[in-house]
């Protein structure tokens, strides 16, 4: 019987014009989300700082592309978490 989490969820996001897959994004985003962090600068640098965490390469000169790309999608996560709890 296969394990069912042997292979990592990637992700595909818009980082800057560039689709990019990512492992553990959902991870990541809960992690950040359970912390509480409301301060968008410390947002970016927690969700950058996860999603290395998990095994993604982030170049220097892409760090500030990845921020904004981690989170826009972090707030799309945030507002669907929402959205499912009033449900």
């Amino acid at each position: 019987m296969p394990d069912c989490c042997a292979n990592p969820i990637v992700k595909i996001i818009k980082v800057g014009d560039i689709d990019t897959g990512l492992i553990g994004l959902e991870n990541a985003f809960l992690n950040v989300y359970i912390s509480g962090v409301d301060d968008e600068e410390q947002l970016k640098r927690e969700l950058l700082m996860w999603i290395k965490k998990f095994g993604n390469y982030v170049s220097r000169s892409r760090e500030d592309d990845y921020k904004e790309a981690l989170l826009r999608e972090y707030k799309k996560f945030c507002a669907d978490l929402q959205h499912d709890a009033k449900l």
